[in-house]
């Protein structure tokens, strides 16, 4: 109401008609009090017009150009050594083998005694550098692709079909299911694939080694794929595809999938992206970018690219996928040979002195710790068939 009306209103009383005696009513102070009162209305709707003016203020003021945004919190990159020294790897009665993978700590590292067409193939586990076990093989014969910290080892056939075995207690074992195992995290929980003959694979994965497999379930308009790797928390990196399309996925422990966007390609162009392995909290992968429509991969040299799921932020690392090593699953293509070994910490460079036996000396890098501190790896010198193969570790501080 207005003051006109809430005047009335407060004089309302007044108006009894005739008094039939001496008025009962003050009216001086009823006029007193309805001044009073109407002097606090109108400073309460001052200050409420004051009020709007400070919001009108504030609205404006949040018009203005926004501040920077902070950059995504991203895991922090382990130190970059200093200085690496490197040793040959006791082999036992072997006289060649390779270094297959490691622990995240790099206290186990697996292999493979004689590890060319027609070898041995006698599974080598290392503890801090020391030979533990040679556990010796018949039919069929097993490379192991990974290994945790309780030292239990997976892997599959060389030969045949690909079937699943674990080593654990000394003694390698048949898993359930079928095709292949590619990677353990330190709970126990294995990632894998199947692998069928008519059919593609679909990624797969074991609570523990001697559970029954389970299934990834795919999402729409994809019809097969592989796993790569697996984080502590039971995430697996898994490439997924169809005729029409593909991409990279995270598989989840609690069965969710989330796709990898792939970071931006220059106009006109698409960026196909293959994945590596995961290391210091990172997804490692090779990028191309290819013109639209045109045969994918074979159409540009790969990039290396790294991702990070938490903020879902990519960072390129080189124009030259094959310049510095990433570790990563043989079976999966991972990893190559070069005449000094390199290999990623984070999105440094850490160059290893050689371990030189021979003038044609080549090194593949299949492991690094996750604080950067053991890095293993094989001299494949010159014709492996001919010359040994070589295991090394790096100790680096």
């Amino acid at each position: 109401m207005n003051d006109d009306d809430y005047g009335n209103l407060l004089l309302r009383p007044l108006d009894t008609g005739a008094p039939d005696g001496p008025s009962k009513i003050d009216v001086a102070k009823a006029m007193k009090d309805g001044l009073r009162v109407r002097r606090v209305r109108a400073w309460s709707s001052a200050a409420a017009v004051a009020g709007v003016a400070v919001a009108i203020t504030g609205g404006v003021l949040v018009l203005r150009p926004p501040a920077p945004q902070t950059p995504p919190a991203l895991p922090a990159d382990p130190a970059l050594p200093t200085a690496c020294t490197p040793s040959m790897l006791p082999m036992g009665d072997a006289k060649s083998a390779s270094v297959n993978a490691g622990d995240p700590s790099g206290t186990y590292l697996v292999g493979t005694s004689e590890p060319v067409d027609g070898g041995d193939h006698d599974v080598l586990v290392w503890r801090n550098g020391k030979l533990v076990a040679a556990v010796p093989q018949k039919s069929p014969k097993v490379a192991m692709e990974d290994i945790n910290a309780s030292g239990i080892a997976v892997g599959s056939t060389v030969a045949g079909n690909t079937e699943p075995y674990a080593l654990h207690d000394g003694e390698i074992t048949r898993m359930k299911g079928t095709g292949n195992p590619v990677a353990i995290n330190d709970a126990g929980v294995v990632a894998g694939d199947t692998e069928g003959a008519r059919s593609g694979s679909v990624p797969q994965r074991w609570s523990s080694w001697d559970a029954e497999p389970e299934l990834m379930v795919l999402p729409d308009g994809m019809t097969e794929g592989q796993a790569f790797d697996i984080t502590e928390d039971g995430t697996i990196l898994t490439a997924l595809g169809s005729r029409a399309a593909s991409a990279l996925y995270l598989w989840h422990a609690d069965g969710s999938i989330e796709r990898i966007a792939p970071p931006k390609a220059a106009p006109g162009k698409e960026a196909e992206v293959r994945a590596i392995a995961i290391h210091f909290g990172w997804v490692y992968a090779e990028v191309a970018s290819s013109v639209r429509g045109s045969a994918g991969f074979g159409a540009a040299v790969s990039a290396l690219h790294r991702y990070e799921p938490g903020s879902r932020t990519w960072q390129k690392l080189n124009d030259d996928r094959y310049v510095v090593q990433v570790p990563a699953v043989q079976r999966r293509g991972g990893g190559f040979i070069q005449d000094a070994p390199v290999v990623y910490v984070g999105d440094q460079i850490l160059r290893l002195p050689k371990l030189e036996k021979y003038e044609d000396d080549s090194f593949g890098v299949t492991f690094i710790s996750e604080d950067a501190r053991v890095v293993a790896g094989s001299n494949m010198s010159g014709i492996a068939a001919e010359r040994p193969v070589v295991p090394i570790i790096w100790r680096c501080d």
